[in-house]
């Protein structure tokens, strides 16, 4: 958990500026290696188990005494294990959303933002003075099967969280048919699924990430329901019978030229009365500090990884309606963190 300055520290470093608060940030990145290091060493899920001593907790993880103490202290200071009675159990907080990973995989989140923390973030000096990358993001994950399973699976904690409220707001027919272009590893579409028995459902993306996509169909019983499609969504033939057309996380990917083709496509491929659904970060639409901060972090990051961007709503809106749809509604929730669903009606 983030560093918790006490009030008085709180007003000495952004009040006074009597403190150097860019200390902050480097804490920030001490506490998540001291994380990343829990994660590796499998500590949460052996608490888990049971609360136990030092030297327990030392002969069953096989570790230096010394170094587990110092790890274990940091952990404690940051909020993810506490200490009871001389015996180390997770909090409650470890509990919810380290332990249960139905609603949201940290694990795997952890493990792969360290990989991209080492091995894409240090070229971020050379992309930002050149513009261009010395990799291909989506090449680079889906080359790695257990990066990219990391990664969808990371990427699941958000549909967990959003999907059951995003289905309420989008009405579909019976025996209705989604699309879900670029959808992964498939949670949104199961959500869909689930939410309406009838509905049949496509999802397009790579080969790599629709592995992760299976899993899911097949946990949630949905083989004979959804249908998994490995192609370019550029090259593909989209069809043209869909009632939904699911864009979650992809207008960042594209330019406003290429999302205006990408918009032209879908509509193509939409009954009359068909809806398109964008879920992305719109800048300028939210309120909070944190949240603000955090979608400008995340904007850096999409120019960082894949020359990606962050739209506002304004520009949303302009797009849907310069490729004919209309009936344009947007749906946010504090929960989302600065994410935005626009729907439009062909």
């Amino acid at each position: 958990m983030p560093i918790r300055p006490n009030f008085l520290e709180r007003f000495a470093f952004y009040n006074l500026n009597a403190a150097p608060a860019p200390m902050l940030d480097l804490a920030g990145a001490l506490a998540f290696q001291i994380l990343y290091t829990a994660v590796q060493l499998n500590i949460f899920n052996t608490l888990h188990k049971r609360p136990l001593t030092l030297p327990e907790l030392t002969q069953t993880l096989d570790c230096h005494e010394r170094g587990l103490q110092k790890l274990l202290n940091a952990l404690i200071t940051i909020g993810y294990v506490a200490e009871k009675n001389g015996r180390f159990e997770n909090t409650t907080m470890t509990k919810k959303w380290f332990i249960d990973g139905t609603m949201l995989d940290l694990v795997s989140a952890t493990s792969c933002w360290a990989t991209f923390l080492q091995e894409l973030w240090p070229h971020a000096p050379e992309v930002v003075q050149s513009g261009k990358r010395p990799f291909n993001f989506y090449d680079y994950v889906s080359g790695n099967l257990d990066l990219s399973h990391r990664f969808q699976q990371m990427m699941v904690g958000n549909a967990n969280i959003m999907a059951p409220d995003i289905v309420k707001k989008i009405d579909l027919p019976p025996n209705a048919h989604l699309l879900d272009v670029g959808g992964g590893h498939g949670m949104f579409t199961v959500h869909f699924c689930e939410a309406n028995p009838t509905l049949k459902a496509t999802v397009v993306d790579s080969e790599a990430a629709l592995r992760t996509a299976q899993q899911h169909i097949t946990a949630h019983q949905l083989d004979n329901r959804v249908k998994l499609s490995p192609a370019d969504i550029w090259q593909m033939d989209w069809g043209q019978d869909h009632d939904l057309i699911l864009l979650f996380n992809f207008i960042h990917h594209f330019d406003l030229d290429t999302n205006k083709k990408l918009l032209q496509k879908a509509k193509a491929a939409l009954k009359p009365g068909g809806q398109v659904a964008i879920l992305d970060q719109l800048e300028g639409t939210v309120s909070g500090g944190a949240t603000n901060t955090l979608i400008q972090l995340i904007s850096f990051m999409y120019y960082l990884f894949a020359d990606g961007r962050t739209f506002s709503r304004s520009e949303v809106t302009e797009l849907l309606n310069q490729t004919g749809f209309n009936n344009i509604k947007f749906h946010t929730a504090t929960k989302w963190a600065g994410t935005s669903l626009a729907v439009g009606h062909k």
